[in-house]
């Protein structure tokens, strides 16, 4: 075989092991769907002040280790105006806040934000950044980015009862091993005058089409604050964001145009261990670099040549790029060509370091994919693996896609925050579906706020006066937990057993409740053994999408404030309107059994649910997962143990519950309440 017909080959083998790794045309459209359906359910909500946008790697489609999960809030009550839109104020804009971008003392991309109106409703965060400019005497006012971050970062904190701190200009925290970036921001609905150059800007191979591009700018773009690094002021500055317009760019390319962004990420990760042993530095380079890359590449080359069996060599023409944008010190931003986003990154003779670092990578040729230890093996040895064993095609079993699929769906509907105001979306969303995947995630999420919509019958009916009045109410509970119930054990069905252990029916109640103990059920994210087991139990044998969610996967309850569930529930946490807490759904089946044979007085089988609820506590694949609040296990258990009379058991049980301090749902627990009560 020729040389050329090898390297083809190997490109092709390293096609198929991205393809693979990174998730299929279809796991990758189900992640963003999922991202889609969860920002337009939230988003729903009118009563909120802000819009959620999900940005970062999970938003584009990818699910690797350490793929960062950002979210972008968009403050609806304010209205961003560029200086040639200054006579055309938006019409009622009595509740919005009117700022003007002005230039800044910066390198392009960067403006000041100027006052012009001032809204009925002004968030805390905004109203304490505004600053009168010292410079001139038009009392004029600016809004501060190192304020509003500020502030930011201390209302998140604030919220979440943790550690926050700044990143770029985002508010950051840890949570379940990932990082969190939540950015502010404010719309500006028109397309700035530094990227008008992007919008005429000759593409001589069509990428992006007309159409998306005028999407594009049609969209606008988002102020965000993050000043420029390399100006001596910072203060007032704020970044032009082109967010939307990334993803949708992203979401434009082609399979190997996607997969080569994913092996450019997977490299940089690769790489970045060594980055900061010889350059001091990981932040010189980025994610977002990366991407920047892929663009400048796809729209400065023919379409013909991203084929799988080029997939290397449009790799190495990405590093190549790289590799001249180090030597000239000039990374152009991809919407501002000016705006050289290598400013303020190269001191100390480290541009010479990376340059010649990236050059003998770039000399290596394949073996570069096999540098660096984030991911063991590395894609570059598991393709010398895999060229030594197969010809042609590799194949992968169907039921192992099947499952990945499945599981890929269910995770997705797990996420939705569905409430009763997103009713209408969901089913505005689920009438619009044409396929089995949007189907199935459209429906969860409708049954999501129909269940919402249970909860707000449910606490109107404590308010009724009169026995008729309250039963009307709680029908129309019952009505709207059904078809939650029809979808999947839990929250579903689960949230019925509680509705009908609120109501005293107790042996149905129990029913539902031993059928999720004695059950198998998935759990996210689930171990190895479970995967298997549900491979073997329900994959290639026909079951449609609902009935294998239903009869194969759990996700935790969530217990909101003042609602539904037991008082028991609330008598160990301290949840406050607002708050959220997920709860395991066997612990809280085995605690739900508990509270029936206690209410009866069966104290033989009330102390065994105690018993089976200290097993699972120790049993991570049928207990709680990393996503799960396992501190309100220990809490259920002490409070079993506290009802049975051992109080020294009761006392570690809400110890070992303060103990889980890294969990981001820890400022609900009320443990150490409990144990000087007791």
């Amino acid at each position: 075989m020729s040389d050329q017909g090898e390297e083809y080959q190997r490109s092709w083998i390293l096609y198929q092991y991205l393809d693979w790794w990174i998730g299929s045309e279809e796991i990758v459209d189900i992640r963003r769907k999922g991202v889609d359906i969860q920002e337009n359910v939230i988003n729903a909500d009118k009563d909120l002040m802000h819009d959620k946008y999900m940005t970062g790697s999970r938003s584009e489609g990818f699910d690797m280790k350490g793929s960062d999960g950002d979210f972008m809030f968009i403050d609806r009550n304010v209205v961003v105006l560029c200086p040639d839109q200054m006579n055309s104020l938006p019409p009622n804009r009595d509740d919005k806040s009117v700022l003007w971008m002005r230039p800044a003392n910066s390198r392009p991309g960067y403006v000041t934000l100027e006052v012009v109106y001032l809204g009925g409703q002004v968030n805390t965060e905004f109203h304490y950044a505004i600053v009168e400019d010292q410079e001139d005497q038009k009392d004029r006012y600016f809004l501060s980015s190192e304020k509003f971050k500020q502030n930011l970062v201390k209302a998140i904190g604030h919220i979440l009862k943790i550690s926050t701190e700044t990143h770029g200009p985002a508010a950051t925290f840890h949570a379940c091993n990932v990082d969190m970036d939540y950015a502010g921001s404010f719309k500006c609905l028109h397309w700035p005058k530094e990227a008008s150059e992007w919008v005429i800007r000759p593409r001589l191979h069509g990428w992006p089409d007309q159409s998306l591009k005028d999407e594009i700018v049609h969209d606008g773009c988002y102020l965000v604050p993050k000043g420029d690094i390399t100006s001596p002021d910072t203060f007032l500055q704020w970044s032009i964001s082109f967010a939307t317009a990334e993803r949708k760019l992203v979401y434009s390319l082609n399979r190997v145009q996607f997969l080569v962004y994913g092996l450019l990420k997977y490299f940089l990760k690769q790489i970045s261990d060594t980055l900061k042993e010889i350059i001091g530095d990981t932040d010189i380079l980025s994610s977002y670099i990366m991407k920047t890359v892929v663009f400048h590449a796809v729209d400065k080359t023919p379409c013909s040549l991203w084929q799988e069996k080029h997939t290397f060599i449009c790799f190495m023409l990405c590093l190549n790029i790289l590799i001249t944008w180090v030597k000239a010190g000039h990374c152009p931003n991809y919407f501002i060509p000016t705006n050289n986003m290598f400013l303020g990154k190269f001191h100390r003779g480290n541009q010479q370091k990376l340059l010649h670092f990236l050059l003998n990578l770039h000399d290596m040729k394949w073996a570069c994919l096999s540098v660096g230890t984030f991911m063991q093996p590395t894609i570059g040895d598991v393709v010398d693996r895999l060229c030594n064993v197969t010809h042609g095609r590799l194949s992968f079993l169907p039921s192992l896609s099947e499952s990945e699929r499945d599981l890929e769906l269910f995770n997705s509907a797990r996420q939705y925050d569905a409430t009763s105001a997103s009713l209408p979306v969901s089913l505005t969303l689920l009438s619009k579906t044409k396929t089995e995947n949007n189907e199935f995630l459209a429906y969860v999420t409708t049954t999501h706020s129909l269940s919402n919509v249970a909860m707000d019958k449910f606490r109107e009916h404590t308010a009724c006066r009169g026995n008729k009045e309250k039963y009307k109410y709680l029908r129309k509970c019952k009505i709207f937990l059904s078809p939650g119930a029809s979808v999947c054990t839990s929250p579903g069905l689960l949230g019925l057993a509680t509705y009908y252990y609120q109501t005293g029916n107790y042996t149905k109640t129990l029913d539902i409740c031993r059928h999720r103990i004695t059950s198998f059920k998935i759990c996210c994210p689930p171990i190895n053994k479970d995967m298997k087991k549900y491979v073997t139990l329900f994959c290639g044998r026909g079951y449609t999408l609902f009935a294998k969610f239903k009869e194969a996967y759990a996700s935790p309850i969530f217990i909101p404030h003042d609602c539904l569930y037991p008082s028991e529930i609330y008598q160990i946490t301290k949840i406050q309107r607002g708050d959220c807490l997920p709860i395991p759904s066997l612990p809280y089946s085995v605690f739900l059994s508990f509270l029936y044979y206690n209410e009866l007085g069966d104290t033989k089988r009330r102390d065994a649910a105690v018993l089976d609820l200290r097993i699972i506590k120790y049993d991570e694949s049928r207990g709680s997962s990393v996503l799960d609040s396992v501190w309100i296990v220990h809490n259920m258990l002490g409070f079993c143990y506290e009802i049975a009379g051992d109080t020294q058991r009761a006392l570690i049980e809400y110890r070992n519950s303060i103990a889980c301090s890294s969990e981001v749902t820890q400022f609900m627990n009320n443990a150490k309440e409990r144990i000087d009560r007791l």
